[in-house]
């Protein structure tokens, strides 16, 4: 069996979630791993637990969000209200303090939109997540959205560590981690 730092019954996000988890009766699942101030990081596993082959963390808003596996490290963003045409594209930029960055996005499906990133890029936004307060994230030159990252330290701590075991991207020291006990 998987191992779960949350043994309480938790809903996962629906864009969090890969297609094959709502199917029936599965060995598949996602569990999570750490829950904080409206943050959560989880993992999937095709096999009952014997295996990890996704590693997600996100706002539970589904505003700003991130996924590694062995084939690709990815920033998200969803919401159940968009209606994307499959393959849309369109501009995301995040500012987190003095860091900005503009993510080239493309919609995955009606209400996910995603874009590739490299581990040194995603490193230097989660270290920036990890020394402020809030995220924002605009759309284009439309919407613009707040993400409060109270709460997001361990949880992004515990996506690098999902990652990194993984041998899906090295995503460098949380702000959290500790190198020793010692």
């Amino acid at each position: 069996m998987a191992q779960s730092y949350d043994d309480r019954p938790q809903a996962v996000p629906v864009a969090m979630q890969p297609e094959e988890v709502n199917s029936g009766a599965s060995p598949s699942q996602m569990l999570v791993d750490e829950r904080a101030g409206g943050w959560v990081a989880i993992h999937h596993t095709p096999d009952a637990g014997v295996h990890t082959d996704l590693c997600i963390a996100g706002s539970e808003s589904e505003i700003l969000m991130f996924r590694a596996d062995a084939d690709s490290l990815q920033v998200r963003s969803a919401d159940d209200h968009w209606t994307l045409a499959t393959g849309e594209k369109g501009d995301m930029t995040v500012t987190v303090g003095t860091y900005t960055r503009v993510f080239h996005m493309q919609a995955n499906d009606a209400t996910t939109l995603a874009a590739d990133i490299k581990p040194a890029d995603l490193t230097g936004l989660l270290d920036a997540m990890a020394r402020n307060h809030v995220a924002v994230v605009k759309f284009g030159d439309h919407t613009t959205l707040s993400v409060g990252l109270s709460g997001s330290v361990p949880v992004l701590d515990r996506f690098r560590g999902c990652a990194e075991t993984q041998h899906f991207a090295d995503l460098g020291q949380g702000a959290g981690q500790k190198s020793s006990p010692f």
